[in-house]
């Protein structure tokens, strides 16, 4: 599978009569924007706002958040099986915007208190000390602010959400369609060194319930067993994000089409190792016997695909963490060299348990920093998304001012501030 990317930087964005791309300003145009999105009777009302770095605001209600794409050429379509046809991607020619996101800015309903499967707050600071924590406030970002109708089903609001980021990225990347990139990466596994070592990505989701899942090509992947995937659909959007809890260590969509892992074992490919391919599975399974039977399961096909090294990565909170450490310890058993990328636990001072499980053979460890350190959001001018938030689902809901200060118990609402795919903005270093 060989895929052209081609890429057009994105270092100004203004509403305007049409939407289009003047070298690397893109206008916008906001109506037509709100029409497409308000073709889904699920809204009430759609609003559009441009929020840019360094600027006094805070986002609110954060939702999923979008890299605009579009397939030029090749078969399928982008973000196949949820808006294109059900058809394999990964080939062709696809176009990007870079700089550039579609936030989607939503308050879902709490129909419980408590529950670890609750849409939490999710916020986004766009300048001051929270900003240095999120990738997304140092992007241009295009904000759908969503107003749902009351009385429809969870599954009718999380869809309806997920659908709208999507359907406003490919709208503002198909006006590059005619357009020239100014640059075109090849990504094509078929081209190898036999010399050198081959290396895989064994790549853990998040997916449970209505809130929580990931997509791929359309499915929802609760019961997702490891599965052998090529990088480039991840690319094409094969990929999705309907994962709306822990928004500090969520996987957007954004996330999954820019992870850095694929980027970096893409970059040295053919050069200091090859890349052998994406093993993807389901995490946070709930007895001993499923994890092992994911750990064994990932670990064959890594020597099926004849590696001699892994990098293993996960999403979520810490059941889903030993689901990881096993697999760590089932490729090692097997032979294959294996890295682990994670967050640390530690409590608000780091002084309790970074991992809440160890094996002996979980010896080379790539911290992604804390996720139990207290932070503090100093008050903000302005918010986009609402003039409210919630704290504390436990409760069943604690409302405060979108423009206070704000003092979460954890980082939690620190929206994607915490992931592990390798766009992370923390870490920790032992010496």
């Amino acid at each position: 599978m060989r895929l052209e990317l081609g890429t057009f930087p994105v270092t100004e964005l203004r509403f305007g009569a049409e939407t289009r791309l003047d070298g690397e300003r893109l206008m916008v145009d906001r109506e037509a924007v709100r029409r497409l999105v308000a073709e889904d009777s699920t809204f009430r009302a759609v609003d559009v706002e441009i929020v840019r770095p360094g600027e006094a605001v805070r986002v609110v209600h954060l939702a999923d958040t979008v890299e605009p794409r579009i397939k030029v050429g090749g078969p399928g379509a982008i973000f196949p099986g949820t808006l294109g046809p059900l058809e394999n991607v990964g080939e062709g020619r696809t176009h990007r915007l870079t700089g550039l996101t579609v936030m989607s800015s939503v308050e879902f309903p709490w129909r419980r208190a408590g529950g670890v499967i609750l849409p939490t707050e999710a916020i986004v600071d766009m300048s001051g000390p929270m900003a240095a924590y999120c990738p997304f406030s140092e992007t241009l970002n295009l904000v759908l602010v969503l107003d749902l109708v009351p009385d429809l089903t969870d599954d009718e609001y999380e869809r309806a959400v997920r659908l709208a980021g999507l359907r406003v990225a490919a709208y503002l990347a198909d006006c590059t369609r005619a357009l020239t990139p100014p640059q075109v990466d090849v990504l094509d596994l078929t081209v190898t060194n036999p010399a050198l070592p081959r290396v895989v990505y064994i790549w853990q989701v998040y997916s449970l319930e209505t809130y929580g899942g990931q997509y791929w090509y359309g499915l929802r992947l609760d019961n997702l067993f490891p599965t052998l995937i090529h990088p480039n659909e991840v690319v094409d959007g094969a990929l999705v994000s309907g994962q709306h809890t822990a928004p500090n260590v969520k996987h957007c969509t954004w996330l999954n089409q820019n992870n850095a892992i694929i980027q970096e074992l893409y970059a040295a490919h053919g050069r200091e190792y090859n890349f052998a391919g994406v093993i993807l599975l389901r995490g946070r399974y709930t007895t001993v016997e499923e994890k092992q039977r994911v750990a064994h399961q990932s670990a064959k096909l890594a020597r099926l695909l004849d590696a001699d090294g892994a990098i293993v990565t996960w999403e979520s909170s810490g059941n889903a963490q030993m689901d990881a450490i096993l697999i760590v310890q089932a490729c090692e058993r097997a032979g294959i060299k294996t890295v682990f990328v994670t967050t640390e636990y530690g409590g608000h001072d780091g002084t309790d348990v970074p991992l809440i499980y160890h094996v002996p053979e979980l010896d080379a460890i790539v911290s992604t920093g804390s996720v139990d350190q207290r932070v503090a959001f100093p008050p903000m001018p302005r918010a986009v998304g609402g003039d409210t938030i919630r704290l504390k689902p436990e409760l069943g809901g604690v409302r405060q001012s979108a423009t206070a200060a704000i003092l979460p118990e954890r980082r939690t609402e620190l929206y994607c501030s915490g992931h592990q795919l390798g766009t992370g903005r923390i870490t920790c270093t032992e010496f």
